[in-house]
């Protein structure tokens, strides 16, 4: 770093540069042009000198963002308020990072970015009022799936309460009369209604399994080799062909193996349905790739896909086209991945297939090698 230019704390007017600038005279613009943008911009902006312990430059963002324009915070004070939350998992201080942080009533977003082995800088955000008002988003749209929820149980639970209730109202009144078969048809009915009531319990058991989860470094090609053996047995069965493509290099992730089988489960089920009575030719397509920062696993199945209506509710709990279904797979499915910094997407055409494509960060980037082509997207070719 620069040699520091004061022999105080820095203070809001300090310039970045003394008059007249010889960069700014060289690149033809005014004395001082670039630190006064920096100086009006609304994004705090410092450096600090890690080896020297020294505050750098600040600009006067950083002190209405930071509140401590009458009374400057000293380095240690930047250093833990700042410095600490970016520091990784062991210990180390990161080429560049982004972290939110608490300072007093505020929400601080803070990106970091070393421009020397000793030294670094820092963009500073206040992000209090974007995050009450996703606060506020985020409260709406649990409030409409809790409604949503209550809704469902309501439904799937009351249904064959009812026809329970019918059923053991008939048998009742006609006991005397009914022959041991016709009493054995309506005991069957009523256990199979009993049955729906707990396949719904089940599922909301596995809504709630995976409130917090357990993550390990795994390579998913691994864990993927390890699920195939799970589920081919009774793919040959419904006569559906299964393709799996891995990537040539090791794809390693920070997951909970068990909600990422759970994850699978659900998928492979969903695809699996599609293909039920479709085509001549079913088959379900597993895929891993590597885009970037990302490990993807990609479920394509040449099945009867949805329309762009259908596709809309997808995660929408108890939102279902199937004969048996909950709709609570996919919500399940959504709710684990974001519990591991994953995510989904769906992609479907009506009568061609659909894929779904699971991306989840990478912990260490390999060079992406030549691939014949990147995974489609639509029904399985």
């Amino acid at each position: 770093m620069r040699p520091l230019p004061w022999g105080r704390p820095p203070r809001p007017n300090d310039r970045l540069f003394p008059s007249p600038a010889k960069t700014g005279q060289e690149s033809g613009l005014a004395p001082g042009t670039l630190d006064d943008i920096l100086q009006v911009i609304d994004i705090g902006i410092l450096t600090l000198d890690l080896g020297a312990r020294q505050t750098g430059y600040r600009n006067a963002a950083s002190f209405e963002i930071l509140g401590d324009t009458e009374a400057p915070l000293g380095y240690p004070a930047l250093h833990r308020l700042l410095i600490e939350p970016l520091r990784g998992e062991d210990g180390s201080i990161p080429l560049q990072g982004t972290a939110a942080q608490r300072h007093g009533d505020r929400i601080l977003s803070l990106s970091l970015f070393r421009i020397s082995p000793e030294g670094c800088c820092l963009f500073i955000r206040n992000i209090t009022e974007k995050a009450r008002l996703e606060s506020i988003a985020q409260a709406v749209n649990t409030m409409d799936n809790i409604g949503f929820i209550f809704s469902g149980i309501r439904h799937e639970i009351g249904n064959p309460l009812n026809s329970i209730k019918v059923t053991m109202t008939v048998l009742r009144n006609n006991l005397e009369n009914f022959s041991p078969a016709q009493i054995e048809t309506y005991i069957d009915r009523t256990l199979g209604e009993i049955g729906r009531i707990e396949f719904l319990l089940r599922s909301l058991r596995n809504f709630s399994m995976f409130e917090s989860v357990d993550c390990t470094i795994v390579d998913l090609n691994e864990l993927l080799g390890d699920f195939i053996p799970l589920i081919e047995r009774d793919l040959d069965k419904k006569g559906i062909e299964l393709r799996c493509h891995l990537a040539p290099t090791p794809l390693l992730v920070r997951i909970d193996q068990r909600a990422l089988h759970q994850v699978l489960l659900n998928l492979v089920t969903n695809a699996v349905d599609a293909l039920a009575g479709e085509k001549e030719n079913p088959h379900l397509v597993l895929t891993t790739y590597q885009r970037e920062n990302l490990a993807q696993l990609i479920v394509r199945d040449n099945g009867c896909g949805m329309t762009e209506a259908q596709a809309k509710h997808l995660f929408q709990p108890f939102n279902t086209t199937k004969a048996n279904g909950n709709g609570l797979g996919l919500v399940i499915t959504r709710k684990l991945l974001a519990l591991m910094t994953g995510s989904v997407e769906i992609h479907s055409r009506e009568g061609v297939g659909t894929t779904v494509t699971v991306s989840l960060p990478l912990l260490a980037t390999t060079a992406v090698p030549e691939q014949e082509r990147e995974p489609e997207q639509g029904g399985a070719e």
